[in-house]
């Protein structure tokens, strides 16, 4: 494990000196700066902290799992995942008929390719656009659940400002169908998705933007590493902090 996590942290400083280029290195070790180690120290701790975080992601609690994931992992709205959907719903104002329907519309769409887009990972932790990708290659809309939906957007987002310097273009241009930034360029085709979906079932703009942010908070945690709380929380999705 440590190997592997020294040849990680090699591969990117790696990476990273080739994009900074040799003049702009020297520029910063005429000036006494130690580039070396102090690029191997910060990645060292990206990777340390990412690989803390994959452990927490592990832990099956249902304060872990994205909403549809719990659709994912249970059997029926009866046990304690399902219950755990049902109340999260109900926080947002669904009725009890509302989540039954959805809870049916969801499974019916996991069970179409239950293995499928990482599914059966910890779904915080999912990536959807690795280097190669092609816009051809992004999944349909209505191969994915709300939540995933959420995720997609979610990870283009962060990618299009991460990693816009090193991304193929054929990788960049799926990466703009997807983020949110890229929304003025017809891009952001998953965000407008999910607010179709939703709207269609009836959804306030409030009840969207609760079930939003408290999904984008679980990743936040568990995949970003911003220390914000816990989501699905009385405190978090009350419907007046998402009035436009």
């Amino acid at each position: 494990m440590e190997d592997d996590t020294n040849e990680e942290v090699k591969r990117r400083a790696e990476f990273v000196k080739r994009n900074v280029g040799e003049d702009a290195l020297n520029v910063l070790k005429e000036s006494g700066i130690d580039v070396d180690g102090a690029i191997n120290r910060i990645i060292g701790e990206q990777v340390k902290r990412e690989g803390e975080l994959a452990i927490e992601r592990q832990i099956p609690l249902t304060s872990n799992m994205l909403t549809s994931e719990l659709v994912y992992n249970s059997e029926s709205l009866g046990d304690t995942n399902g219950q755990a959907y049902v109340n999260r719903l109900r926080m947002i104002g669904l009725d009890d008929t509302h989540i039954q329907g959805l809870y049916q519309a969801e499974a019916s769409i996991l069970s179409r390719g239950r293995d499928s887009f990482g599914r059966t990972q910890p779904w915080a932790g999912r990536y959807f656009f690795m280097q190669g990708m092609k816009k051809e290659d992004l999944p349909k809309f209505d191969e994915l659940t709300l939540s995933e939906l959420i995720l997609i957007t979610d990870d283009a987002t962060a990618a299009y400002v991460r990693d816009h310097h090193w991304l193929l273009p054929e990788t960049w241009n799926a990466v703009c169908e997807a983020a949110i930034q890229a929304y003025s360029m017809g891009g952001a085709k998953y965000a407008l998705a999910f607010k179709e979906r939703v709207k269609k079932m009836g959804w306030s703009e409030e009840q969207d933007g609760s079930y939003t942010r408290n999904e984008c908070m679980i990743t936040e945690r568990l995949k970003w590493g911003k220390d914000n709380g816990l989501a699905w929380t009385p405190e978090t999705t009350k419907l007046e902090l998402y009035k436009r």
